[in-house]
């Protein structure tokens, strides 16, 4: 058995171990980790089979999103551009790009949740609509946050991911990494699917935009007020919704509230209708009664 206190070597029989081990049916996820353990521990020693024992078995939908970048990963790719120009124009305030992409960013959302569920089809699974929304989460937080964007293209994911609307992803536990808190094991093409690197990506945007020259003070307080004016929009539009709610469940309850008196309102005409009728029967058999002895006396 081989005893090595190299590190590099065991880091590198622990990314080969992971990179095999991800790429694994879920369901045998377990006895294939026990088995590459063991293989490793004859090649590297114990370090590195104890590593990949630790290596977390994904969730279903971290499963799914493993098979991506391993098939078909142009919707994976388009993704990962798309979040790259996204941010770089969100380092520079730039709005309009920002605004200009909407389409496209919910168009690359649903077909990357699209890819995964297909690839999960393919292996004999099928993602809830529970596990989509995780698989949508993981998408958002990939356009947000380059390392989320790197973590999503390993193909060695073990939880969903989430974007809480600022600063970084929190990745803790969510992807394979080894003893030093690197990701184990980054695929063929990994966050370059595209055949740009998030880096470039970000800087020909830059180049595209605005041919090199920086935004001017003046268009800088410029895309901050307008930044800030939309958010105010936001906040507005938000406050008239939750008052159009109130509103609207308010005049449920009256509506319900009249059909309740309405029904007892129709409830208590049928009862006095059938008095009426019971009155009237009375009513006739009394003057029959009256004709009778009437007769009688006559």
């Amino acid at each position: 058995m081989a005893d090595t206190g190299d590190e590099g070597v065991v880091e590198q029989a622990v990314a080969d171990a992971a990179r095999r081990l991800y790429a694994v049916p879920l369901a045998d996820f377990v006895a294939s980790r026990k088995a590459l353990a063991t293989e490793v521990k004859a090649a590297a020693g114990p370090a590195a089979s104890k590593a990949v024992l630790a290596l977390r078995k994904p969730t279903l939908p971290a499963w799914a999103m493993n098979l991506v970048p391993r098939g078909d990963s142009s919707a994976l790719a388009d993704l990962v551009g798309l979040g790259a120009r996204m941010r770089a124009a969100q380092s520079r305030l730039d709005t309009a790009t920002l605004t200009s992409v909407r389409g496209e960013r919910d168009a690359a959302l649903t077909a990357y949740v699209e890819a995964v569920a297909g690839a999960a089809d393919g292996e004999g699974a099928s993602l809830s609509a529970a596990a989509r929304e995780e698989v949508r989460a993981s998408a958002i937080a990939a356009l947000a946050d380059e390392s989320a964007s790197d973590a999503l293209a390993s193909g060695q994911l073990t939880r969903a991911l989430s974007y809480s609307g600022f600063g970084e992803v929190d990745l803790s536990g969510a992807v394979g990494v080894t003893s030093s808190g690197s990701v184990v094991s980054v695929l063929p093409g990994g966050a370059i699917l595209s055949g740009t690197s998030t880096e470039e990506a970000g800087e020909a945007d830059d180049e595209e935009a605005d041919d090199g020259d920086e935004l001017t003070e003046e268009e800088l307080a410029r895309a901050v007020a307008e930044a800030k004016e939309a958010k105010a929009r936001a906040r507005a539009r938000e406050k008239e919704q939750r008052r159009a709610a109130t509103e609207l469940a308010e005049a449920q309850a009256e509506m319900s509230a009249a059909q309740a008196s309405l029904d007892e309102a129709e409830k208590a005409a049928r009862a006095a209708r059938r008095a009426v009728v019971d009155a009237q029967s009375r009513l006739d058999a009394a003057r029959a009664t009256v004709a009778a002895v009437d007769a009688e006396d006559g």
